[in-house]
């Protein structure tokens, strides 16, 4: 939970900048800046350059991951993503919640492998995503999700487990 020090100068002066600027399709490029400035992306994860990203040496992401456009992921403490996620447009992760009068909340996000934080949703500090599981949109993480449910609402609940036909499987009705 540190400022990220000259690091963190360099994002805050010149890294944000340079990666808000970068070409649509310059993914490589914006893992580099992330890179270097202290976060532990996989080569082969994408983010998208309206994505906000305020602390980059709090941020890990797998491989095959991609943040959408204006997702927001606000690091104080630990956003750690797994391999095969999707954190959709204008989603929120967020470490750090703050309380008038008491003393200011950060803990980690934990989002483990094959998850999806679909469009809007906000995942609050202190949650864990486990392994397979789709966070509706616009619902509201807290806590821990089970893996391979569907989770929906206000707090974020399981509603239903997700299925899946083999390849070789005829789809149904056909």
């Amino acid at each position: 939970m540190s400022d990220g020090g000259i690091r963190g100068l360099g994002w805050r002066l010149v890294g944000r900048h340079l990666f808000a600027m970068s070409p649509t399709l310059a993914h490589g490029f914006r893992r580099g800046l992330l890179r270097m400035a202290g976060g532990s992306i996989d080569p082969r994860a994408k983010i998208r350059r309206s994505a906000m990203v305020d602390r980059p040496w709090n941020l890990t992401l797998g491989a095959l991951t991609v943040v959408g456009d204006d997702a927001v992921l606000r690091s104080r403490g630990a956003i750690r993503i797994g391999q095969r996620c999707v954190v959709s447009q204008l989603a929120v992760l967020s470490t750090e919640q703050r309380v008038p009068g008491r003393d200011d909340q950060v803990e980690p996000i934990h989002i483990e492998d094959d998850c999806w934080v679909a469009a809007d949703a906000m995942v609050l500090p202190g949650s864990t995503i486990r392994a397979g599981a789709v966070v509706g949109a616009r619902s509201v993480v807290q806590g821990e999700l089970p893996g391979w449910q569907v989770c929906v609402g206000h707090p974020a609940r399981p509603i239903r487990a997700r299925e899946f036909n083999a390849p070789n499987e005829p789809a149904p009705g056909a």
